[in-house]
């Protein structure tokens, strides 16, 4: 069949992922198709270099997926005009810098994954706007500083993952303890100090991990489902 040349096809979804593409991605779309792709997923490549600044004219992307590559630098600031997204996923990548303020503006997300990057700097308080975030996956990183109290705002939030960010301070916030929707909760390698037992979701008996075990444990909590201490050998040792 012969298509005539002057017929415009409209993107609405593209898929790219389990390939070995190499380079960043650098895609041309026409005005139309820009305005109305819902999801672009280009994870388990070998994209490299930095994300397009370019992706936020995607302003009707619903779900973006760039993990499993080699990105680096840091997230552009762009990344805050998608305001339909749902499900941002960047981990295991080589991106670094602080996680923008930027994405507060988010506000349909449902999952953000940020995780096996070497990202810096304190966790954002702007991620407390995200009022339907379910996944806040922040795991080995290079965080610091406390976790900002409005994450106790995420009242839909399930899933909590800041374990192997060691430069994270203080105690787990009275706010985030009260969130009555967690299931799981990982707190371990980090130097989080403080109980946990009187903070509400210990009662839910929630899945809970946490720098808990030893003699002189970092943090106390028997309602801790795993315990992790770090042994003589610098290993990171966890046990229920």
């Amino acid at each position: 069949m012969m298509l005539h040349p002057h017929i415009c096809f409209v993107l609405l979804s593209s898929s790219l992922r389990y390939n070995a593409f190499v380079t960043r991605p650098s895609v041309i779309l026409s005005p139309r198709s820009r305005d109305q792709l819902k999801s672009l997923e280009l994870g388990l490549n070998t994209f490299s270099g930095p994300i397009p600044s370019e992706i936020g004219h995607l302003q009707q992307l619903k779900s973006l997926d760039l993990g499993l590559n080699t990105f680096s630098g840091p997230i552009p600031s762009e990344i805050g005009h998608l305001q339909q997204l749902e499900s941002l996923r960047l981990y295991q990548n080589k991106l670094s810098g602080p996680i923008p303020s930027e994405i507060g503006n988010l506000q349909q997300l449902k999952s953000l994954e940020l995780g096996l990057n070497t990202f810096s700097g304190p966790i954002p308080s702007d991620i407390g706007n995200l009022q339907k975030l379910q996944d806040l996956v922040l795991y080995s990183n290079e965080l610091s500083g406390p976790i900002p109290s409005e994450i106790g705002n995420l009242q839909q939030l399930m899933y909590l993952a800041l374990q192997g960010n060691i430069g994270l301070t203080g105690t787990v916030p009275v706010e985030v303890g009260q969130l009555e929707s967690i299931k799981e909760a990982s707190f371990f390698k980090t130097s989080l100090t403080g109980g946990l037992d009187d903070l509400a979701f210990c009662k839910n008996r929630i899945s809970l991990q946490a720098n808990c075990g030893g003699l002189n444990p970092k943090i106390t909590c028997e309602c801790c489902t795993t315990c992790c201490l770090t042994n003589k050998n610098g290993q990171l040792v966890c046990g229920v």
